[in-house]
């Protein structure tokens, strides 16, 4: 897991194609929410939700690597090694996501200019309240790492 605390630099850890980053790097929160898609490899999901203080299964994927970016509000995001953790929904290989049962993990709370590049051996618990509940609007960068 990378804290990234200027998308500028995102390109001084992944790469990145210049389309999705040019996108990436003009998005506000008033950029709608949807699927915007940068070849077969890349892609954005751009989306409002609710923060939640409540514990829940944690995610991973195996092909996709997840830039998670705050547009509006903060969030806190729980990430740990997916390695000794105990599936609780097998892998989807459609939807590139495993679930685990909850453990402890780092917690890494960012706002509103920030993201968190995490790896597909990271497992993470994203969308918890940095304080009080709030809803956010977000972006998830997927990069295919195979």
């Amino acid at each position: 897991m990378i804290k990234i605390y200027d998308l500028k630099d995102l390109t001084n850890h992944l790469p990145i194609p210049q389309d999705a980053l040019d996108f990436v790097l003009k998005m506000t929160a008033d950029t709608p929410n949807g699927r915007y898609d940068f070849g077969a490899d890349c892609y954005v999901n751009v989306m409002s939700c609710d923060t939640s203080a409540a514990l829940a299964p944690m995610e991973a994927h195996e092909k996709f690597i997840d830039v998670q970016m705050v547009l509006a509000g903060e969030e806190k995001i729980y990430v740990t090694p997916k390695a000794p953790l105990s599936v609780t929904e097998p892998y989807n290989a459609e939807k590139d996501i495993a679930f685990y049962a909850w453990e402890h993990a780092e917690a890494v709370t960012y706002a509103a200019g920030e993201a968190v590049v995490l790896y597909p051996e990271e497992a993470h618990l994203p969308g918890r309240a940095a304080g009080e509940p709030m809803t956010i609007k977000k972006a998830v960068l997927k990069i295919n790492s195979i």
